[in-house]
């Protein structure tokens, strides 16, 4: 067989494989106006920039609850950061204008579908720009690896499920600034000096608490060069870039919710002051000794837990952790310092809230993942032991992200139980590590993985062409109101809907199958 023709039918076999993670529950299910979840803030915001050309949230928003502020002049904001709106705004603008001209809704409206693909493209990005520096840093650097550990880190899960979500965006945002530096650490341009300060304010929009961000041009430098000779927060331009961050970050929260603020809690409390006991307790100096012993049991938690831990379902960010007794063996103290920082900024989160999060892994986590993928990389891609342990589980991550919600042991508790950290809670299964294998073991589990993924849609209206597609699946599962509506849409989705998701796909993927080859190339004539 000739290269090339091999070549395609991998591509091919990779995207039709890769559909199986591309959900239809969120993505057929258009988020109504007035909606009050996670999911909806974003897109309001989104919808607001991209298709109304305003920040009036009066057409989504359809007054005021508890999910949403009611601030100056009595108009209604989503509580959630304005980020996400902000980079898929562009993409809803071309799909809107499209739409105008062609009529291509189906199903769900042609923006809302595009939407959808927003996430996927951004860390299409990050993965490109992220070969790209460590490429240039690195001798052997394998692509593969990062795909397969991004995989398996559930980020993928809020890009091909729930991809209204931020985690993809943020994933972006900081192999981004990673990509900023490797530039300067090249050109050392002042244009670059003032752009990398801007972004990271800019970024920081996407989840405020992500203050780890502005740390990242210098663990970039202490990782791949020398921090001492490049002292990059003291360059004028990077004042004046950073002056304009603030002041644009600043505006934009007195423009939205009426105050100046660079602290998140000023806001989300607002609405869920449930919160407001735990978030102040943590700032009570007298509790010192009872907020170590619950920090260290949270640690605890957090990495070994059979609900979400990340030793079993997102091994890239476990390594994040474990190099730090690596960086203090290896008495790179700087590191260390750097590096404790940006885990412990998101771990408050953790420390705060007591759960999971209400959805798949341990997500307030994920932001971690593009820092932690170039840790690796750099200390750990020889050593043998981890290289294993982190193939193996990232495998076992990409299953457990398949096989989530498709058995009763699988899926999170619509009831009230007490999750792993001894909360009562909603949205929680404090035995999912087992709830994984008991699924395994389950024929429907496999049949609800392929038909509410966009390889079903496709297996259903090729059928659908030439038999009846609910007399065929009957044969293997009855048929219900969830059912009947899952084949129903997928007959009437457009084929152009279809056609997109696999050209986006294949695009991809062969894009990523390129970079690969490159490297392949690269190491041959090392």
């Amino acid at each position: 067989m000739k290269p090339k023709l091999k070549n395609l039918i991998i591509i091919l076999f990779l995207t039709f494989l890769l559909m199986t993670f591309f959900k239809i529950d969120f993505r057929l299910k258009e988020i109504p106006q007035g909606a009050l979840s996670d999911d909806s803030s974003y897109y309001y915001h989104a919808q607001t920039i991209g298709v109304d050309l305003d920040l009036d949230y009066s057409n989504q928003l359809k007054g005021t609850n508890k999910r949403n502020l009611n601030v100056e002049n009595n108009k209604p904001v989503p509580v959630h950061p304005i980020g996400v709106g902000l980079l898929a705004g562009p993409f809803l603008f071309l799909s809107n204008i499209l739409n105008n001209l062609f009529n291509l809704d189906s199903v769900v409206s042609f923006n809302y579908f595009v939407y959808s693909l927003v996430p996927i493209i951004y860390i299409f990005f990050g993965l490109r720009i992220t070969n790209k520096v460590l490429n240039e840093n690195l001798k052997n650097y394998n692509p593969i690896r990062n795909y397969l550990f991004l995989l398996g880190s559930g980020l993928t899960y809020y890009a091909f499920e729930r991809f209204s979500m931020s985690h993809s965006y943020e994933y972006f945002s900081i192999v981004f600034i990673f990509y900023l530096s490797f530039l300067y650490q090249k050109k050392q341009l002042k244009f670059l000096q003032f752009l990398i300060p801007f972004s990271m304010f800019f970024l920081l929009t996407l989840r405020w608490s992500n203050y780890h961000i502005f740390i990242i041009p210098l663990i970039y430098f202490e990782l791949f060069h020398d921090s001492k000779k490049i002292r990059l927060y003291f360059k004028p331009f990077f004042f004046i870039g950073g002056l304009i961050g603030v002041i644009v970050f600043l505006l934009h929260t007195k423009f939205l919710y009426g105050l100046y603020t660079f602290n998140p809690s000023d806001i989300f409390l607002l609405v869920e002051n449930r919160l407001a006991s735990n978030y102040e307790s943590l700032l009570d100096f007298d509790n010192f000794g009872k907020n170590f012993i619950l920090a260290l049991k949270t640690l605890l938690i957090l990495l070994f837990t059979k609900e979400f831990g990340l030793f079993f379902f997102t091994p890239i960010i476990f390594i994040g952790f474990l190099s730090l007794t690596v960086f203090i063996y290896k008495k790179k103290f700087k590191l260390f310092f750097l590096i404790s920082i940006a885990h412990l900024i998101p771990f408050l989160g953790i420390l705060v809230f007591q759960n999971t999060s209400y959805s798949y892994g341990f997500r307030y986590m994920f932001s971690l993942i593009g820092l932690n993928i170039f840790i690796y990389f750099k200390f750990f891609s020889q050593n043998k032991i981890i290289t294993y342990y982190l193939v193996v589980f990232s495998i076992f991550g990409i299953f457990s992200q398949l096989i989530f919600e498709t058995s009763e042991y699988s899926v999170l508790s619509t009831n009230y139980v007490i999750n792993s950290f001894g909360q009562e809670t909603l949205y929680a299964n404090p035995d999912y590590l087992n709830g994984v294998f008991k699924s395994s073991i389950i024929f429907d589990s496999y049949l609800n993985i392929v038909f509410t993924s966009f390889l079903g849609v496709f297996i259903i209206k090729i059928l659908s062409l030439f038999i009846d597609p609910f007399e065929f699946i009957s044969q293997f599962k009855s048929i219900n109101e969830d059912i009947e509506l899952l084949i129903n849409n997928s007959v009437e989705i457009s084929w152009i809907y279809l056609f997109i998701v696999i050209l986006t796909l294949f695009v991809i993927i062969r894009s990523l199958f390129q970079q690969i080859s490159f490297n392949n190339k690269k190491l041959l004539r090392s």
